[in-house]
């Protein structure tokens, strides 16, 4: 059997391809969204309105119906957060062709007047994740709103990292009757409501490269210790982050590793747990400083300010205060598969470390770093060495 997936554009016949239009006319029965079928019903009689898994199980129970031409009409475009991509993973059996339609970007760039090629496109409707990391390391941003993130959530979440500022754009029910289009500020458009058929566009001409390396006089200093920017690389670096990797930073100290952690998950979120008020202040100013605004902060003791967290994909130690076999255990059950990476600097640490891995059915990696950097003195340039440091990586040992 053979289905026609068809881009239906923004909502209005008006922005439909020819081919589209062609292929709906011609199905024995389409099947599509509510919101659709007022749009189009006047191009086929048989038009069924149901959801994405009333839609498969309709093409399964009529599979052997080989010469039934079935089309479903999709919003947007085939190829942009659309029901196509389920439609594949659920009728593998079946020969799907797809008929692109104009998306929601295209149709708002030509509104704005803009290009969309420098774009970063995500949708963040129906899903639990914030636009603040796109914000922070992308100059613009596009996003299909909806669910939990609607337009005055977006708004207000940009407005308590610290994004007030940045140029943003919403599109309201666009190409359909009733189309708005604002040009403003978050912090200018706080407590304003808008249309849940909107898409939003974030510019920030301040956003942060996710692939520079911070270097030590980059962050501010307090009486809290930091981790030194080579090993702070190495560090980072063992740990093998991903952009949409969740991370837990235990023990973040003053900052120096969650910032740099914060760049290389620049399309999630860094969860910085520190228990001491002088390291949070440091640790506070060093994520605004920086723009590191995918930072969330968590003042608590470690494991108990863990527990309500995201589960982690990636977790670095810095700090335990005696209790690294209680946090590895929470790691763990929320995650058997989590990378966990911790420092020591004394014998006793390391060893400490080692052992509670090992009892953790952890295979270990160690890597052992003794960094010196030079030093002017006069015309000449003297080696000053720095406390060596052991670098401890934990994964799950597919063997066991």
């Amino acid at each position: 059997m053979k289905i026609n997936v068809v881009g239906g554009g923004p909502g209005s016949i008006e922005f439909m391809t020819a081919a589209g239009i062609s292929k709906i006319k011609s199905a024995d029965v389409v099947l599509t969204s509510l919101r659709l079928n007022d749009e189009f019903s006047d191009l086929n009689a048989n038009i069924k309105i149901m959801g994405i898994m009333g839609t498969i199980d309709f093409l399964k129970e009529n599979s052997d119906k080989c010469d039934l031409k079935a089309s479903v009409l999709a919003s947007g475009d085939v190829g942009f957060y659309s029901i196509a991509t389920t439609l594949r993973k659920h009728l593998d059996d079946f020969e799907i062709e797809l008929i692109p339609g104009i998306s929601s970007f295209q149709l708002f760039a030509s509104k704005l007047n803009m290009g969309y090629e420098d774009w970063k496109l995500i949708s963040l409707h129906g899903l639990d994740r914030s636009i603040v990391p796109y914000a922070s390391y992308f100059n613009k941003t596009f996003a299909l709103t909806g669910g939990k993130w609607d337009v005055p959530a977006i708004i207000n979440d940009l407005v308590r990292v610290g994004l007030g500022d940045v140029k943003i754009y919403i599109g309201e029910r666009l190409g359909m009757q009733g189309e708005k289009i604002t040009a403003d500020t978050p912090k200018s458009l706080v407590g304003k409501t808008f249309d849940k058929l909107s898409v939003i566009l974030i510019e920030n001409e301040n956003f942060v490269n996710p692939y520079k390396i911070f270097k030590d006089e980059d962050y501010i200093r307090g009486k809290a210790p930091m981790t030194k920017e080579h090993v702070r690389n190495l560090s980072v670096d063992a740990l093998a982050v991903s952009p949409s990797d969740i991370v837990w930073d235990v023990g973040a100290g003053s900052g120096g590793v969650t910032c740099a952690l914060a760049l290389k998950a620049h399309e999630s979120t860094v969860y910085a747990v520190e228990m001491k008020k002088d390291a949070l202040d440091v640790l506070n100013a060093n994520v605004k400083k920086l723009k590191t605004h995918n930072v969330e902060i968590i003042s608590g003791r470690a494991p108990d300010a863990l527990v309500d967290l995201p589960t982690p994909t990636k977790v670095f130690i810095g700090g335990t205060t005696g209790s690294l076999e209680q946090i590895l255990d929470l790691v763990l059950t929320k995650n058997p598969n989590a990378t966990i990476v911790a420092n020591a600097i004394t014998l006793e640490t390391i060893g400490l470390i080692i052992d509670t891995f090992k009892n953790k059915n952890l295979k270990t990696e160690i890597i052992s770093a003794t960094i010196a950097k030079s030093k002017k003195l006069g015309n000449y340039n003297l080696m000053m060495g720095e406390n060596p440091i052991y670098i401890v990586k934990g994964e799950k040992d597919e063997e066991i």
